[in-house]
């Protein structure tokens, strides 16, 4: 919908301001077209019309339903005007004149009016009506630009909503399809294994794909179905230390040192900790294979009033300006033979703990910002920052 563009009322109640200065008559207001009339934006001298900010009618019960693109509708005594006698809404809101000016977009759509009334009659000037129409030029190229930002936003999200829908409809096909015939398979093929003492090396190849495939459907369900986490309180700082600890042989196999820093007094959080470590160990790896060899990769715990922070900074050669919107959407990768799942999943899980995971690229490597709430309370907080 056209109100949903957020205006700046500042900018919005300036226009309106200026407007009276201008013109002799006491109140101004903004109104949209939409599947009713609304007004946004009242702007009144003492004694004015009885409007009010959101003010809504049925569009055949509002006087500004009959400005077109056309130009100006201009009645000097909406009492005695037969377009307007009839209508209701011009006594219950003591309007005696009416000056209302089209509000066009680029794109040749009506958006709104911009009008100007009075409770009594009022003779406008051809002076008046070019100032109205300046001033819903400006309005209008304001609404042009935040439109040009906000469109593509939205577009954005939607998209992005409709790969997690296709993504759901997948995993939910792929657990039944996949998961319960596969099982039977991988009895069939131990059974068959176990009588041949020989192929015992391909045995556990076979088997192995076999868990990496069921791995990957569970993968999906995560993403798309994820499980409610069985929260408890825990301290950060040991969930990663034991993460650190378990990927120490790894990192060390490649040159890589991975750092601690911890804030004083960092109090514990209700979380799911075999999900955080999850998230931790996803998150770690990747700065593991972003590296390559020789690195470092710093982690650092604090909190705030509302949350306790995570960063992790590696030493790699950092993402791409033009692909850095894109990591942790579900199957994107920048690995030659990666699926696309392991971000979408810390995201999944950090957002299902009520916190914030954040991506950011500097010149000396990637930094990941992970906000968990200190309680519920300051859940909602952390999500608006």
């Amino acid at each position: 919908m056209k109100t949903d563009l957020h205006l700046n009322e500042e900018v919005i109640t300036d226009l309106l301001e200026t407007a009276s200065e201008l013109v002799g008559i006491k109140t101004f207001f903004v109104g949209i077209m939409d599947e009713t009339f609304s007004i946004m934006k009242v702007f009144s001298k003492p004694n004015g019309s009885q409007l009010t900010d959101g003010l809504e009618l049925p569009l055949d019960l509002s006087v500004c339903n009959m400005v077109t693109c056309d130009g100006p509708l201009v009645i000097g005594d909406t009492m005695k005007d037969p377009r307007t006698v009839r209508l209701q809404a011009i006594y219950d809101t003591n309007i005696g004149s009416y000056l209302g000016t089209p509000i066009v977009l680029e794109d040749g759509r009506l958006f709104g009016t911009l009008c100007a009334v009075d409770p009594e009659p009022y003779e406008f000037s051809e002076s008046d009506i070019k100032t109205m129409k300046r001033l819903a030029n400006i309005l209008a190229a304001i609404i042009d630009k935040q439109q040009s930002t906000v469109v593509p936003e939205i577009e954005g999200k939607i998209l992005q909503l409709d790969k997690l829908a296709l993504v759901g409809q997948l995993a939910a096909g792929l657990a039944h399809e996949i998961r319960n015939p596969m099982q039977s398979v991988k009895g069939f093929i131990q059974l068959l294994f176990n009588e041949n003492e020989q192929s015992i090396e391909f045995k556990t190849i076979v088997l192995s794909e076999l868990d990496r495939i069921n791995q990957l459907v569970s993968d999906f369900l995560l993403i798309t179905q994820p499980s409610a986490p069985k929260k408890e309180m825990a301290s950060i700082s040991k969930l990663m230390k034991n993460t650190i600890g378990f990927l120490q042989g790894e990192s060390a196999l490649h040159n890589i040192h991975i750092s601690l820093d911890e804030g004083e007094h960092i109090p514990d959080v209700a979380v799911d900790p075999s999900q955080m470590r999850q998230v931790f160990i996803n998150l770690l790896k990747n700065a593991i294979e972003a590296i390559g060899e020789n690195g470092n990769i710093h982690v650092n715990i604090e909190k705030s009033d509302k949350c306790v922070i995570i960063h992790i900074k590696d030493s790699g050669k950092g993402i791409p300006v033009s692909i850095i919107n894109k990591i942790g959407n579900p199957f994107f990768s920048t690995k030659e033979n990666g699926v696309g799942l392991g971000l979408s999943i810390c995201k999944t899980i950090v957002r299902e703990h009520h916190g914030k995971l954040a991506i950011e690229n500097h010149g000396d490597g990637t930094l990941i910002i992970i906000q968990l709430p200190l309680n519920t309370e300051n859940s909602k907080a952390v999500n608006q920052e």
